[in-house]
């Protein structure tokens, strides 16, 4: 029985986001609750069909992989709507590394209208709900035309520019990536969109308390935002068997862009302060700003731009201290892949982290931009190996209780709240 089934008739829920975003568990969630009208999406791989399974079966592996990525087998392809034309033309410019930035950008913003007035049409023509991730949300509440559902993947673009303007003026060596961040290079009126989206919402969806927090501080009515925290698969991240060693170099790891948004540069400045010659680097994500930085590093330091799946998990594995000084995040869901891995976490205040640390316990959280402040968590874990090592257990059983379960259990709590409150205040409005 759907959690709705007690409570009568309740309406079925259009979502839209683009990609594989938290592997569809928004949708995966309201489908299994039997509240999902559909997906509307750029691109979704049919994997349940026959004819595409039988294509899986024949490719490459790396083809594979990709065509499983965009699939999910709680989400049933008759659920799902795409946008075909406009992602596949978004999708090969942002694959071809010559396409210029603005091209890119252009198709991107190309894509997410078309996704969102989509979803608004769809969800009017079925007399539905509507739940738009954000970028979307403009042009899918405008063409929906009713109050609708927010899910703000990032924190309020407002907060956001603030934070990153404050970096470009700090650091313009790191201009770079900087000024490819949407924040920072949408057009005014794209911009304006993405902040008066916040404003169209009836109801918010956050993963963090950052999250909300910048939410609040741009005017969003408090009571109206639910935080769901993410979840992970501890089935895929799961630590190895062997115990860590005490001895050698600290081995330090950092998976993400490599950008200023994540604050990479801070994290090269605290190595330079803690001393390369007592700790090894490894960072594992697309490269954005090649950073002068970098050079000034030999062997202490190893870029891997492009690793698979198991190349990512024994990294979390091999690592002593997983470190994510994050500028502006709305969550971080490498800091529950570390976790989950038994990998204690040193990251900053404007991620997920206060929702999922204890400092101490399962690792550290500092202020942002503070080289200094990492560097001296860096040398504590090089002085006190053995405590490390115990935190790893705690980083795991912390983990275990930050399921993809309990994610779509919150998420379905959200919507059919959502509902009710709609269906009372209908109530009230006929007799008023």
């Amino acid at each position: 029985m759907s959690p709705g089934a007690s409570r009568g008739k309740v309406k079925k829920t259009v979502v839209v986001h683009r990609g594989a975003r938290d592997a569809y568990q928004v949708a995966a969630a309201l489908a299994e609750a039997g509240l999902l009208e559909c997906l509307v999406t750029d691109l979704y791989w049919p994997g349940d069909r026959r004819w595409a399974e039988k294509i899986t079966l024949q490719v490459g592996d790396g083809i594979r992989q990709m065509l499983q990525a965009r699939y999910s087998p709680s989400l049933p392809s008759s659920l799902v709507a795409q946008t075909l034309f406009s992602g596949i033309i978004s999708h090969l410019l942002d694959k071809w590394s010559a396409s210029p930035f603005s091209w890119r950008r252009r198709a991107t913003r190309w894509t997410d209208r078309v996704m969102g007035q989509t979803a608004g049409e769809r969800a009017l023509e079925t007399d539905s709900h509507l739940l738009s991730y954000s970028y979307y949300g403009y042009h899918a509440f405008s063409s929906f035309n009713r109050p609708g559902i927010l899910f703000q993947a990032h924190p309020h673009p407002l907060s956001v520019r603030r934070l990153l303007q404050r970096e470009l003026d700090a650091h313009p060596d790191c201009s770079e990536s900087l000024l490819k961040e949407w924040e920072l290079s949408l057009p005014p009126e794209d911009f304006d969109r993405l902040v008066e989206e916040t404003r169209m919402a009836a109801c918010t969806l956050a993963a963090s308390s950052f999250t909300r927090q910048t939410l609040e501080e741009n005017g969003i009515d408090a009571g109206s935002i639910n935080v769901v925290p993410y979840g992970i698969d501890r089935s895929r991240f799961k630590p190895s068997k062997v115990r860590p060693s005490t001895g050698g170099k600290l081995k330090l790891l950092f998976v993400g862009t490599i950008s200023q948004r994540k604050g990479i540069k801070y994290l090269l400045e605290a190595l330079r302060l803690v001393g390369p010659a007592n700790v090894e680097l490894t960072v594992c994500g697309r490269v954005v700003d090649s950073l002068p930085l970098f050079k000034s590093f030999g062997s202490e330091v190893t870029v891997q731009p492009s690793v698979s799946a198991v190349e990512l998990l024994q990294a979390y594995r091999s690592a002593d201290l997983f470190v994510f000084p994050s500028v502006v995040e709305g969550f971080g869901q490498v800091l529950l892949e570390s976790l989950a891995c038994g990998l204690p976490v040193l990251t900053t205040t404007r991620t997920a982290a206060p929702d999922l640390i204890r400092p101490g316990i399962e690792g550290f959280i500092v202020e942002p931009c503070r080289s200094d402040a990492l560097a001296e968590r860096i040398e504590w874990a090089l002085a006190n190996r053995s405590q490390l090592i115990d935190m790893r257990q705690e980083a795991r059983r912390t983990a275990a209780t930050f399921t993809w379960d309990r994610f779509r259990k919150g998420i379905v709590k959200a919507v059919l709240s959502f509902q009710s409150r709609q269906q009372a205040d209908r109530r009230v409005s006929q007799y008023a």
